[in-house]
């Protein structure tokens, strides 16, 4: 018993020793681990904060040992993304100011649904959208309607590297039509696939190109009528004095034949043959620009109605003609030459509607926005005479020639090639404008642009039946260096009763004049001669016969200057070639003009 006694107490010391043992053991791992999870959980909560965005936290852990290191390596971290967050944040402002300063139109706008993402102050201004308004747009509401069909087929699938650049017609909020020049390039800068597009307005610059390239063309069409104008120059002189000699004979031959002689007829033939020649040579003058034009106020509507009935002749009964006439005012132009230029146009549509169709003649006057469509001097009132047919139409290609002299489709024999250069001529010549529309299989659209004037034109002469009273018996000073002119135009005069002292030039002419004692009605005169123009004659002539009236005789001349002025100081002028009957009711008109009434 004392043994069980002996172990009974040794085992109760050993088991409160193993107590003890695990009491401590418990208290001092109590004691290091809140030594542990304090830290730890300081360590946690600094991981929080940094991860909030807390702006300047650092964790206040200073040990050495693994903890410290920890705390250390957590500060270095804040460190480095204070560091980055403060690059990327001064990175943004610079792109914001570049962005929103920038003095080009820049918009943002999504890959995928192609809805504005960001816009600038610059495109505002440009578009005329508000800001919010803006931003509830779509990539193509800043699209001409036009090219919406274009965007869609040229889209092409995003790509970070991808920089697309090109020309567009954009509408601004108001409607106005812009070019731009869009250069576009990919960004995730807004955190999702976009595109940021910058726009340059070329409007001007394109426009000034296609300027530049009309300047170009005419200035190569200048060069050829140039061209044309030299050679018609260097032969129209003597060639219209010849056919003046033709048609002056063929005038005699025929008044001196009775009606029943058989060879009339052939002398009406070769005067035909003259005509027609006559009408080539002014047909290449005008071309030229050769032609000395008479231009007066005019009442456009006026000359329409007047070829209205010539107009159906010459298209044929196949063709229906329709004419729409508004208000338009006076223009200065040639008459005669208007007239030719629309029967070139009607005889063209003609050709151009074999099986038939319909041809449309209008005026009016023309606006603002198709001044603006046509590019025309703003500065000027405009109006327009445009002719529409329903014929075969016209390619491009063809169209881009069809001003150029002796250019035609027509098959050899059947056309000069001269109809369309000479219209382009005459309304060039007084300030007028040319413009084409045609399409193939649908038709063709000619429009005749002209400045619009303030004046009122004169009251046009009406015929009466009474016959014409050509004979005279006055003096008239003919002054011609073509002897053949000369020859006939005096023959003319004289078998209508008048006294012709003809002259071979200028000096002989005041010769003439000076010896001679009796009256001259009037001067007759070349404007193109040898020595003494036909201006300085009328000047030196005045001088020694004051109040002589003149008239001019020319078909041709170089020097403009010698006829400037003539319209506006009561001088009158007669083109060549002209036959017999022209010249003597010329030179009547000129005698009756000058007799003072009272």
């Amino acid at each position: 018993m004392a043994w069980f006694s002996d172990w009974s107490t040794a085992s109760v010391g050993n088991i409160a020793a193993i107590v003890g043992a695990i009491a401590f053991s418990c208290g001092m791992a109590f004691v290091v681990g809140t030594a542990l999870v304090k830290p730890i959980a300081e360590l946690t909560d600094d991981a929080h904060a940094l991860a909030a965005g807390v702006t300047g936290h650092r964790t206040a852990i200073r040990t050495t040992d693994e903890i410290g290191r920890l705390g250390m390596a957590l500060n270095q971290m804040a460190d480095t993304i204070e560091r980055r967050n403060t690059a990327l944040a001064d990175n943004e402002r610079r792109y914001r100011f570049l962005f929103d300063s920038n003095p080009l139109p820049m918009w943002a706008w999504d890959a995928e649904t192609t809805n504005i993402l960001a816009v600038n102050e610059a495109a505002i201004d440009k578009y005329g959208y508000d800001r919010q308004r803006f931003l509830s747009l779509s990539i193509t509401d800043l699209l001409d309607p036009s090219e919406v069909t274009r965007f869609r087929g040229a889209r092409l699938p995003f790509s970070e590297s991808r920089q697309n650049a090109g020309t567009w017609m954009h509408c601004a909020a108001d409607g106005q039509r812009m070019e731009m020049e869009v250069i576009t390039t990919s960004s995730r800068r807004l955190g999702r696939a976009s595109w940021l597009s910058v726009g340059i307005d070329v409007t001007a610059r394109r426009e000034a190109e296609r300027a530049l390239a009309r300047s170009e063309e005419q200035l190569r069409q200048s060069q050829k009528m140039e061209a044309i104008g030299t050679f018609a120059g260097g032969i129209s002189h003597d060639f219209n004095n010849l056919l003046t000699g033709m048609l002056g004979y063929c005038d005699l031959l025929l008044a001196q034949r009775p009606a029943d002689d058989p060879a009339r007829k052939d002398v009406q033939e070769i005067r035909a043959l003259a005509v027609r020649g006559t009408e080539l040579s002014r047909q290449i003058l005008a071309v030229s620009r050769r032609q000395v034009l008479q231009p007066v106020v005019l009442d456009p509507n006026d000359v329409v109605r007047g070829m209205e009935r010539l107009l159906r002749r010459v298209i044929g009964e196949n063709i229906a003609l329709h004419t729409q006439l508004e208000e338009v005012g006076t223009v200065r132009a040639d008459a005669s030459q208007l007239e030719q230029v629309l029967l070139n146009l009607a005889s063209n549509a003609r050709d151009a509607m074999p099986e038939g169709g319909a041809l449309c003649v209008d005026t009016a006057p023309v606006s603002a926005e198709a001044r603006q469509q046509f590019r025309l001097d703003a500065a000027l009132d405009w109006m327009v005479i445009r002719m529409r047919d329903t014929g075969t139409g016209m390619t491009d290609a063809v169209r881009a020639h069809i001003f150029e002299p002796f250019f035609t489709t027509k098959p050899r024999g059947k056309g000069t090639g001269l109809g369309l250069a000479l219209a382009y001529s005459m309304i060039d010549q007084v300030g007028g404008e040319f413009r084409v529309e045609s399409t193939v299989g649908v038709g063709t659209t000619f429009h005749l642009l002209l400045p619009r004037l303030t004046e009122i034109a004169p009251p046009q002469r009406i015929a009466d039946d009474l016959p014409e009273q050509l004979d005279g018996t006055e003096t008239v000073l003919l002054v011609e260096d073509e002897d053949t002119v000369r020859t006939v135009a005096t023959a003319a005069l004289e078998r209508r009763g008048y006294r012709v002292l003809a002259a071979a030039g200028g000096e002989a002419a005041l010769a003439i004049a000076h010896a001679f004692n009796g009256s001259i009605a009037l001067l007759v005169t070349d404007v193109v001669m040898p020595g003494l123009s036909g201006r300085q004659l009328a000047e030196r002539l005045d001088q020694m016969r004051p109040g002589v009236p003149v008239l001019y005789v020319s078909g041709y001349t170089e020097d403009t200057v010698l006829l400037k002025g003539l319209g506006a100081d009561g001088h009158t002028l007669l083109p060549k070639p002209f036959t017999s009957l022209e010249l003597v009711r010329r030179v009547r008109a000129a005698i009756d003009a000058s007799v003072p009434v009272g």
